[in-house]
């Protein structure tokens, strides 16, 4: 997994409850896929990294319940 987050947006996938117990193998998907992983937390089911194409993409692998910008506060 790469810290750098190179090119893309920062986005966060949330893992369907089917998908859990296999979370590292749709970790390997989403980086065939185009994804820069930066984070995968198997407990809560979320992979955080960076994407540069549309989400929508990413939405349609089994096992992606949903892909959203990440958030970010600014203060």
């Amino acid at each position: 997994m790469n810290e750098n987050p190179g090119k893309g947006k920062s986005i966060i996938v949330t893992v369907t409850d089917e998908a859990l117990g296999n979370i590292h193998q749709l970790a390997d998907k989403l980086t065939k896929k185009g994804m820069n992983i930066k984070r995968v937390l198997p407990i809560t089911g979320i992979i955080s990294g960076f994407y540069s194409s549309s989400l929508s993409n990413i939405r349609k692998i089994k096992g992606v319940k949903n892909a959203e910008d990440e958030a970010s506060a600014q203060f």
